[in-house]
């Protein structure tokens, strides 16, 4: 949109909302955010205070009552340099969801806030913009005919694949709706109109093939249906307005002229739209005009190319490339990044609101409430020119936000009927047979305007609910439904939520999905046998046991055991997905000299598994010998003295209480001393001193602090 310097100003109204109001807006100024802010129009004050948002009217007749879903404040400054003063305010963004009551009605909403406020806090202005949650609409990704009950992609269906067959779109860049709510397409690159009743493709009827002449088109891009039922094609391809009374073609009339002069168009692109006369309106975008004319003669061609004078500048249209026209007569034109509202032929009460840098816009609808969707760059609803609201990626997920076409709100009756959601859609469990699952929950919403009736709810096929849903549900409020698994078989199983009510968009019963598959643990371990050789009184390095789930579902394991002198740690805690494993650390420290057997047992919901365990305790302290001889010596003599070599095998220190000989033996020579260090070894030497004749045996002792203590050798020896 274009701007010219002039010498005016205008006052712009924002109008509230009334009774049943489905979109709306307000300014406001003063006061502060936490502490309330002024609205002049409906009288009354908005605070925005701890994640929420209210406003209440002074009238007691309208209360908004909502919680942020995002919000952001920065701060920004001005001015300053070479002793300039810095004027420093901050800007509040959110947008919101919760619930309108206006005159007695209640209903969801959706909307957005900008605040702008200085340092002291006090509120310099701000503009709020609200809708109905619930916003049915139809729009295409030119493959398939898509309807929403949100922007977010709340219960999205589709129709139709890409093809030239029934059933099928190539290029489906066009939608309108008739008086009974069947759905028009332009089928462009078909070169044909389809007419269905529903998103089941029902009574599918589809006119024209490719050319020029009668009953033919050329890439038509737009249709649109006036009060009377009558057809409207933008034939592209062949620079025409085609219009039609049904889908047999019935008085074909055309509309053609390429130029900038009366009677003719840049391109015929764009679908046109009627007032309440039943004038058509054109989106002339090449020429930079929105154009009306009467009829298909082009009778009392009017234009309107820029707007009056508006605070001393000229607005003119950069790109229109739709039009639409509201209940009042209003006229909505989507031009380049923006959209302009203005009141009449003239440009009165021009007035534009910002769609965003990312927007791509490609159409523009308004409902009979004044709501004005946007499409292309995702959807956008526009609030009463004050706000607008962009749709989530859940909407445009698998073909992205440019492939927006034709998005055409649905029409609904007043007050807006109950709209019921589900989040998640759909649940899916794995559980073990013969066991319960944990609880999943389900949060049922009505977003719609009128309470949600009848609310009943049950479940099929081994799964189980609970809820605190009421039997009547009111408008902008939600319950929760816990559902659980019980197998009694292996496989897989599918059932349902069962949701009966009176609900607006998805009729009398609902049908939530619940996949289930009934699984069954196993377990193997690895290695079957563990084989430990250690030395008495120690604990040697643990060696590895695997337990490995191989079950389609989780291991539980109840306890794991090892027999003395074993012991055991694991981390086998809590399920053991299928394919997971765990580990079994086993440890040996025996307290006798030689073999032992035990067992590591394994108790778990697959059964119990047992790993077989075998040890062999060794000496701490090993002799050279345990046994010296010294012969036959004469009585009084010494012998030459023998040695025994003490070899500590533990890792620390073997301390000695005592080294003693008995019988007529003696140390002669003593390495060991108090102690000797891990690993190492030392001596003892003894002799022998027979002072009887015969045979004569004694003992070497060794008292330490080994688990074998003591340590003895025998001597022997005989004097003559």
């Amino acid at each position: 949109m274009k701007k010219t310097f002039a010498l005016a100003c205008l006052a712009i109204f924002i109008p509230f909302a009334s009774a049943y109001a489905d979109q709306g807006g307000f300014a406001n100024s003063g006061g502060s955010l936490s502490g309330g802010s002024s609205v002049a129009n409906p009288p009354g004050t908005l605070t925005i205070a701890g994640g929420t948002l209210t406003f209440r009217s002074t009238d007691g007749m309208t209360a908004i009552d909502a919680s942020f879903s995002s919000s952001s404040t920065v701060e920004r400054c001005s001015g300053g340099g070479r002793g300039g003063h810095v004027t420093c305010g901050f800007t509040f963004t959110g947008t919101f969801s919760g619930t309108l009551a206006a005159n007695g009605a209640t209903q969801a909403i959706n909307g957005s806030t900008y605040q702008l406020y200085g340092t002291d806090g006090v509120v310099v202005a701000g503009t709020t913009g609200y809708n109905s949650a619930y916003t049915p609409f139809y729009f295409s990704n030119t493959g398939q005919i898509l309807r929403s009950d949100d922007l977010n992609g709340s219960n999205l269906i589709s129709y139709g694949t890409q093809g030239s067959d029934v059933g099928q779109f190539y290029g489906a860049y066009g939608i309108a709706l008739d008086s009974a709510g069947r759905i028009y397409v332009a089928d462009t690159y078909n070169a044909r109109i389809v007419r269905i009743d529903d998103m089941n493709g029902t009574n599918w009827a589809s006119f024209g093939t490719y050319g020029s002449d009668i009953g033919q088109f050329n890439n038509p891009s737009g249709v649109s249906i006036d009060a009377t039922g009558g057809i409207y094609v933008m034939d592209t391809g062949n620079a025409r307005l085609v219009r039609i009374d049904d889908m047999n073609g019935t008085n074909w009339t055309t509309f053609s002229g390429t130029g900038s002069d009366v009677g003719q168009f840049a391109q015929y692109v764009a679908p046109v739209a009627f007032d309440a006369s039943g004038r058509i309106y054109v989106a002339d975008t090449g020429n930079r005009r929105i154009v009306r004319m009467d009829d298909m003669s082009g009778a009392n061609w009017a234009t309107l190319t820029q707007s009056p004078v508006i605070n001393s500048y000229i607005y003119s249209f950069g790109s229109p490339i739709g039009v639409a026209v509201d209940a009042a007569g209003r006229i909505f034109v989507a031009d380049s990044y923006s959209v302009v509202r203005v009141d009449d032929m003239t440009g009165t009460n021009w007035t534009s609101i910002s769609l965003g840098s990312s927007a791509t816009a490609h159409s523009i609808a308004v409902d009979s409430s004044g709501m004005v969707l946007v499409g292309g760059g995702g959807a956008q609803i526009v609030d009463n020119m004050v706000a607008v609201l962009t749709s989530s990626s859940a909407l445009t997920q698998y073909y992205g936000p440019y492939y927006v076409f034709g998005a055409t709100p649905i029409a609904l009756p007043t007050p807006r009927p109950s709209a019921i959601g589900f989040s998640p859609p759909t649940l899916t469990f794995s559980q073990n047979t013969g066991t319960t699952s944990a609880p999943q929950a389900i949060t049922i919403a009505n977003f719609g305007g009128s309470p949600l009736n009848g609310l009943n709810l049950s479940a099929s096929a081994g799964f189980s609910e609970t809820n605190n849903c009421p039997a009547a549900l009111s408008a902008g409020s939600s319950c929760t439904v816990s559902v659980a698994f019980t197998p009694q078989a292996a496989g897989p199983v599918t059932g349902a939520l069962m949701v009966s009510d009176d609900s607006g968009n998805l009729g009398s019963t609902q049908a939530v999905p619940l996949d289930g598959t009934g699984t069954t643990p196993g377990a193997s371990v690895t290695p079957a046998t563990l084989y430990f050789s250690q030395v008495v009184g120690t604990t040697g390095s643990a060696k590895h046991i695997t337990l490995q789930s191989t079950g389609t579902g989780p291991l539980q394991v109840t306890s794991i055991v090892a027999t003395a002198p074993f012991s055991q740690t694991n981390n086998c805690s809590g399920s053991i997905a299928p394919t997971a494993s765990c580990s079994i650390q086993v440890s040996f420290a025996p307290t006798a000299v030689g073999s032992t057997s035990g067992s590591v047992t394994i108790t778990d919901d697959a059964g119990t598994q047992t790993v077989g365990l075998t040890g062999r305790g060794s000496a701490p302290v090993s002799l050279s010998s345990t046994r010296l001889s010294f012969g036959t010596l004469a009585v009084g003599n010494t012998s030459y003295a023998k040695t025994v070599t003490v070899t500590n095998r533990l890792n620390v220190a073997l301390g000695f209480s005592s080294i003693t000989v008995s019988g007529p033996f003696a140390v002669a020579s003593d390495t060991c001393g108090a102690s000797v260090a891990a690993g190492t070894s030392c001596t003892v030497g003894v002799t022998f001193s027979p002072t009887t004749t015969g045979s004569i045996t004694g003992t070497l002792t060794f008292t330490d602090d080994a688990a074998t203590s003591p340590q003895v050798v025998s001597l022997s020896g005989a004097g003559q």
